[in-house]
């Protein structure tokens, strides 16, 4: 019944870092040169069953101690600029079919991740520590200097970080709920709708530090059975002023229209009367669709789910 679509409303730039790509069949270096050193990364082209013009990484930027000093220049080096006018084209050819949101600011410590393998992220922290905490400080002063251009931007529905599960509560609390409690007051003091991305599946061990993050909305929350939190159980913890954005595990439309159906009524009872409740889906959505018969099985299951919504969806 709506599109969502996200777009950056600011675009960046390295000044002082020259950019060199080169090709080895079928990887693609990109070296990036900074006064004090060179980093380069890899993606892997022509993977198989990854989509045509699809990559993965096959290199990271850090991965010695070595590698650190580059990053920060780099880091400390960007410079954004706003690009309002083509987040404002975006509104209008989406129109009247759905809104277009707002791509809002992350946690400096998920920032640091895009520079490793996921292993490496994770042992830099106790091996580099020191070098690692510069980096993060680093991420925290390329975010003060962004937040100003965010705050202006047009746009209300704002994304603002993932919680994606690849580590604890514990590094949640100490580094990412500060993140939100900083940030999140000065959003909606713009007129914004702070939005958190909460996708992983483990999200229970997270409930209690959602609630101190005072977002207003939580998004692609995916309850049983991909998930481990049920609705009820998160609509107590955060309240009922908490928009939350349910992502429909689209795997159940193989059990049938009826319980695609049923499970959809169950959401519904399950909130009744909060009426801040969205059933939506992530980037999922038409992606299983490969042959005549899936094509079929969506549409069955996304009629149930609006079947199920004009039914139980002004249960109060």
């Amino acid at each position: 019944m709506g599109l969502c679509l996200r777009r950056s409303a600011i675009w960046s730039e390295m000044p002082e870092v020259r950019v060199e790509n080169r090709t080895e069949g079928d990887l693609v270096y990109t070296i990036y040169h900074t006064p004090v050193g060179s980093v380069r990364s890899a993606v892997r082209t022509h993977v198989g069953r990854i989509s045509d013009g699809e990559s993965v990484e096959a290199e990271w930027m850090i991965k010695g101690p070595e590698d650190f000093e580059p990053v920060i220049f780099m880091v400390d080096n960007t410079v954004f600029h706003a690009d309002y006018e083509g987040f404002l084209g975006h509104v209008r050819d989406i129109g009247g079919d759905g809104i277009v949101r707002l791509d809002g600011p992350n946690p400096p410590y998920d920032a640091t991740d895009q520079f490793f393998s996921l292993e490496d992220w994770s042992a830099a922290q106790h091996d580099y520590p020191e070098q690692f905490a510069r980096l993060l400080e680093a991420c925290e002063r390329r975010l003060e200097r962004m937040m100003p251009l965010i705050l202006e931007a047009p746009g209300e529905l704002t994304s603002m970080g993932s919680l994606s599960g690849i580590y604890g509560p514990r590094q949640y609390e100490q580094y990412v709920v500060p993140f939100y409690r900083k940030y999140a007051p000065q959003l909606m003091e713009a007129g914004k709708i702070p939005i958190l991305h909460a996708h992983n599946n483990n999200l229970r061990a997270f409930v209690d530090l959602v609630a101190q993050t005072g977002v207003p909305a939580v998004e692609a929350f995916t309850p049983p059975p991909c998930g481990d939190l049920p609705l009820s159980e998160a609509r107590k913890a955060w309240g009922q002023e908490t928009v939350i954005w349910v992502n429909f595990p689209e795997t159940l439309f193989l059990l049938g229209k009826q319980q695609t159906y049923e499970y959809t009524a169950d959401l519904l009872k399950q909130d009744a009367g909060s009426g801040r409740l969205v059933i939506g889906m992530t980037e999922m959505g038409s992606y299983g669709i490969t042959d005549d018969e899936s094509e079929r099985q969506f549409k069955d299951g996304m009629r149930a789910i609006m079947d199920a919504i004009d039914d139980y969806g002004t249960l109060s």
